[in-house]
């Protein structure tokens, strides 16, 4: 015979008052250990998974950008600059190579390599991030309206990497050679 409804509740909560509700102080200790060995693993790969994505958006954008100055060159029949800038002035040309944490592109109407009235600014990138650095030999990267790249190193190589790291192999290469191509290879590779 089965109990009544109210019985098997009855029953169900006389239960529970002899059961003691929670975590056992053991139970709380062993789930924190877990949780922080789980954490104290995963937050390195994570950070450099991160800094790894930045590298590749940035490489793609110089890329892009690149793309663009050559078509736009070729569209207006004139200049086009692409150069590296201060992040204290950044619609001015750097004199020299060092970081492309922030860069200009624009056209370059009176042929003098820097931005100037009268110019048209295409592209700019302003974001320097503290994950990565952005670095090359060339100060300016400039497309003449037949489409060549000319650099002041010869062929452009723009480098990316994660700050701090050492390893070649997280690196990322934006290649511009004197016919204005542009490709990115990975790692110390040699550009094409």
């Amino acid at each position: 015979m089965n109990p009544s409804p109210v019985a098997a509740a009855v029953s169900a909560a006389r239960r529970s008052r002899h059961r003691p509700a929670g975590f056992t102080l053991i139970e709380l200790m062993v789930t924190v250990a877990v949780a922080a060995l789980v954490v104290g693993l995963g937050v390195p790969s994570i950070l450099h998974t991160l800094a790894r994505h930045a590298i590749d958006a940035q490489a793609e954008e110089l890329q892009d950008a690149v793309r663009v100055g050559r078509s736009e060159a070729m569209k207006r029949s004139g200049p086009v600059v692409l150069c590296r800038t201060e992040e204290s002035n950044p619609t001015h040309c750097a004199g020299s190579g060092g970081s492309w944490q922030t860069w200009v592109l624009f056209t370059d109407a009176a042929r003098s390599g820097t931005f100037a009235a009268g110019d048209s600014m295409l592209r700019q990138h302003q974001d320097a991030s503290k994950r990565t650095t952005v670095t090359a030999d060339a100060a300016s990267i400039l497309f003449e309206a037949t489409g060549i790249a000319h650099a002041d190193t010869g062929p452009a190589v723009i480098v990316l990497a994660e700050r701090g790291a050492a390893d070649p192999a997280q690196q990322r290469q934006v290649c511009v050679n004197p016919r204005g191509d542009v490709a990115i290879v990975a790692g110390d590779t040699r550009c094409p």
